[in-house]
């Protein structure tokens, strides 16, 4: 780490802005559903196409958009990814109801579906070999971060503006954020090295060529499955916690907690990876959760008992999770670090819109809300099963 000047640790910061912005609009939206809900006149799970089809959007960022880094460069399509998240988020404060809001959310997942992984692959472009994993991943933990930051600005900004100040805020911030990463972040090695504008990139049958196909499946199964469960759990545990009588204040607060978990869990799984000990600091992270969430299930009467179970899902869920797209970037060579992290990430997303769809037919099917919660105990079960099976893919070779 001490070979990493100002310069490339400001570039860093930069790109842990961008991943902090996708950690507030996941929150932001989930904040703002039961304000949306009172305000249309709507159940709130009417807003759950809303939420898919932002993580619809965010697939099609990753899996269409992202590869365009590898050839055309990585800075440039994190500023145009930006602009594509904060416009259509500032535009969607005008939406009349569901419909319009589900549109917005879908072209503004685009930008952030692309950011993502291009901000994975420019960090990971940066950071020493050595040590590549922790810090791509403590820069990935930056959605922890604006996730946390949600459950504390959003009680600020609905109290005088509504939900429409939630959205202003997650729109303004990008754009201003890009007209820094213009100046603040270098271009890629593979591009700038090049001897023309356009350079020759990897299309995404490479990702499973023999060396990379074990890998990338084990990859793309564990990032749907895991994501599935986080956007689920993300978009309806403040609605949840609500039906389980806690205010909307103390829902926002102590979502917050979740930050604490991730953060956490985020530097302790990037150590054991860069140590190579994959199965222990994924599939510990998952156990971890899953057995926290059936915890959930009890519906504990002690408030400080589910500080404690939602630290430990933050932990394994989403701190774990964190670590993926970094694992992914140190596993495939340099120029088709976008294409592998962009897929890996893109058909994560698809897995996630199915979240917010399931845990809101669980909903309706008039479960108690702790059962809901502990439903998910059983995607992270199987993230477990997958973790195991990891490390032997990634020794494969051609």
């Amino acid at each position: 780490m001490r070979d990493l000047t100002s310069r490339q640790w400001y570039a860093i910061a930069l790109c842990a802005l961008a991943v902090v912005f996708d950690g507030y609009d996941g929150q932001m939206l989930a904040m703002a559903i039961p304000l949306m809900a009172k305000e249309f006149g709507v159940a709130p799970t009417a807003f759950a196409y809303a939420g898919s089809a932002s993580l619809a959007g965010m697939a099609v960022g990753a899996l269409l958009l992202s590869p365009l880094a590898d050839r055309h460069g990585r800075r440039l399509w994190l500023l145009a990814s930006l602009l594509l998240f904060g416009l259509p988020t500032l535009l969607a404060m005008q939406s009349g109801g569901p419909t319009e809001m589900t549109i917005w959310r879908f072209v503004a997942g685009c930008g952030m579906g692309a950011a993502v992984p291009v901000t994975i692959a420019i960090v990971a472009d940066i950071a020493p070999a050595a040590n590549r994993v922790q810090i791509v991943a403590m820069m990935a933990s930056g959605f922890a971060v604006g996730a946390s930051s949600a459950g504390l600005i959003a009680p600020l900004l609905s109290a005088p503006f509504g939900w429409r100040g939630l959205f202003a805020y997650g729109g303004f911030m990008p754009l201003l954020l890009a007209a820094l990463v213009w100046r603040g972040v270098p271009e890629s090695r593979s591009v700038a090295g090049a001897s023309t504008t356009v350079t020759v990139a990897p299309s995404v049958v490479t990702l499973f060529a023999p060396q990379y196909r074990q890998r990338t499946g084990l990859l793309w199964a564990i990032n749907a499955i895991n994501l599935f469960a986080n956007y689920g759990l993300a978009t309806w545990l403040p609605t949840l916690l609500v039906q389980n009588g806690w205010t909307l204040a103390a829902a926002s607060r102590i979502m917050a907690v979740l930050s604490i978990g991730a953060l956490s869990g985020c530097w302790l799984a990037s150590r054991l990876i860069d140590k190579q000990r994959i199965a222990l600091g994924l599939g510990g992270g998952y156990a971890v959760a899953a057995l926290a969430l059936g915890l959930c299930a009890t519906n504990p009467a002690a408030t400080w008992v589910w500080v404690v179970l939602l630290i430990c899902v933050g932990f394994g869920a989403i701190g774990t999770m964190l670590t993926l797209g970094p694992l992914a970037s140190a596993y495939y060579p340099e120029m088709m670090r976008s294409t592998g992290v962009g897929w890996a990430n893109g058909i994560g997303r698809f897995g996630s819109l199915f979240g917010p769809l399931a845990l809101a037919w669980l909903m309706n099917q008039h479960l108690a809300p702790t059962s809901v919660l502990g439903a998910l105990m059983v995607p992270l079960f199987c993230c477990v099963l997958l973790a195991l099976l990891l490390p032997g893919a990634l020794r494969t070779t051609a």
